[in-house]
């Protein structure tokens, strides 16, 4: 974690293998638009609905949205007011924990593992292409098989072999009854 983003007066440290979403957003061109406090009393219930409103309408269409999400959800300290990508800290927290479900308490690493071997494999695509018939066989492919699953994260295989392993050393009853049902 090397990256740094100043919220107030605040230094808040960031993960550096999650690069913020750079572009002409609405959000950088207005941040007091998306700045709102958990809880925001400064208004009726209504007028802070509205607001929060108006910040998502201007997430909607924004080019950016799924990387500022990717950030706001892996920089939980420097995203724990105001609207990102369209949710607030709340739904954020929800997500963290769906994802923390599914992938495991370290998901950060497995996205982070996930995005790095994406773009290596982007970059080998980039610097050795497929040949014409090559191409052919997987357009082929895919339309007869549907698309490719994605391919097992490390963390994924990891729990999968101590999940067998688990499996082989219960007891020779347990799994006698185990492979009947």
């Amino acid at each position: 974690m090397s990256g740094v983003i100043k919220v107030s007066n605040d230094h808040v440290p960031t993960d550096s293998r999650f690069p913020f979403p750079i572009g002409q957003t609405r959000c950088q061109s207005e941040p007091s638009r998306f700045d709102l406090a958990n809880g925001d009393r400064t208004a009726g219930g209504k007028e802070t609905r509205q607001r929060v409103e108006e910040a998502r309408t201007a997430c909607a269409g924004c080019p950016a949205a799924t990387d500022c999400l990717l950030w706001a959800l892996v920089n939980k300290q420097a995203t724990r007011v105001g609207i990102w990508a369209a949710t607030t800290p709340r739904e954020r927290d929800t997500l963290r924990k769906r994802i923390a479900d599914r992938l495991g308490p370290n998901w950060v690493d497995v996205l982070a593992e996930e995005i790095k071997a994406r773009r290596e494999r982007a970059a080998a695509a980039r610097n050795n292409p497929l040949t014409v018939a090559q191409t052919r066989i997987v357009s082929l492919d895919h339309e007869m098989n549907g698309p490719m699953p994605r391919p097992m994260t490390r963390a994924r295989q990891r729990r999968n072999r101590d999940r067998l392993a688990a499996a082989t050393k219960a007891p020779r009853r347990t799994r006698a009854l185990a492979h009947a049902s």
